[in-house]
């Protein structure tokens, strides 16, 4: 099995997370969910990790850190081991807790650190343990909403500041709850999640200073692909090269016979480009981001029913990334 990628440097911010075994259980009590927040402070001691946003839930959790030092892969190997010890040797168990090795997100902050911490906060309401954020104890929500002593490992001002300098925990609250962010839950509910969350400028700067000095690796076959960034003109073409018609026919919308060739294009510039829907609907013209979000559900739902379909999905694939 291939290893995900890591991209390691000075002031990164990732998107941490992890989840137990075969979906079994990671915390089972208050005791469990306090131990595990008892690490960070080992993480800031040792690694000087800052963590800026959490959520555990019953069998994952997520992370939204910053690391000085390029050493994320350090501090995560402390934090799942240490936990899984003295998480068996509480509960008799034995053998790894952690499903495999942690996923890590490099976050482009400038664009996506406020939403990534709202998508962190909302987890338990979309698992419907609560109604509210909060109202769950185990994520950082309430020390951002309410006025609490913060551990000397938590950092909120990053993100609070971004609100201005008045009523910041009021403003974060509506910010969380006032909306659901389509384009982030499209994002991480990819099988295979991308190793960077950010703009096109953010993932070739990440490519030209970072990658471009890493050695490739055979085991980490993502490595080259980690900051492939195909424009939207260039899938268009080859989408209408495959299907044998004119680009500008990825532009028509047919109402009565439908239009594959331009939906799947649009599916493709989702899945492959990361870029925002808005700039998408933008460019394909007549059609809103509400639309892309129907397009995606309906070429997954063809692609599991048609294999003709799928199948095509695979080549265009191979062929935009050639």
């Amino acid at each position: 099995m291939s290893r995900p990628l890591r991209i390691l440097y000075n002031n990164a911010w990732y998107h941490v997370m992890n989840r137990g075994a075969s979906r079994t259980t990671t915390f089972y009590n208050n005791d469990d969910y306090q131990t595990f927040i008892n690490i960070f402070q080992q993480l800031h001691r040792r690694y000087r990790f800052e963590i800026h946003a959490y959520c555990l839930m019953p069998n994952h959790y997520h992370i939204l850190v910053r690391t000085p030092l390029p050493n994320l892969s350090d501090g995560m190997r402390h934090l799942n081991s240490q936990y899984t010890k003295l998480h068996n040797l509480k509960h008799r168990k034995d053998g790894a807790l952690f499903r495999g090795r942690y996923k890590a997100i490099l976050v482009d902050a400038e664009n996506y650190l406020l939403r990534v911490s709202r998508y962190i906060h909302l987890n338990p309401i979309k698992a419907g343990l609560i109604s509210h954020p909060n109202k769950y104890r185990w994520s950082s929500y309430q020390f951002y909403t309410r006025k609490i002593r913060l551990p000397n490992w938590l950092y909120t001002n990053e993100i609070l500041s971004r609100f201005g300098i008045k009523q910041q925990k009021n403003k974060y609250s509506l910010f969380v709850t006032e909306e659901t962010d389509q384009e982030l839950e499209f994002f991480y509910r990819k099988t295979k999640l991308l190793p960077v969350l950010g703009s096109e400028l953010f993932r070739k700067q990440t490519g030209q200073t970072i990658l471009a000095h890493i050695p490739p690796i055979r085991e980490i076959p993502d490595q080259k692909n980690a900051c492939f960034m195909p424009d939207l003109p260039k899938i268009c073409r080859i989408v209408a090269e495959y299907y044998h018609i004119s680009p500008d026919m990825l532009y028509v919308i047919r109402h009565k016979k439908g239009n594959l060739p331009r939906a799947i294009a649009i599916y493709l510039a989702t899945e492959l480009s990361s870029l925002k829907f808005k700039i998408i609907s933008d460019f394909f013209k007549n059609i809103s981001v509400t639309g892309i979000s129907q397009i995606i559900f309906r070429i997954n739902k063809l692609k599991n029913s048609i294999p003709t379909i799928n199948n095509d999905l695979q080549i265009l694939i191979k062929l935009i990334k050639s």
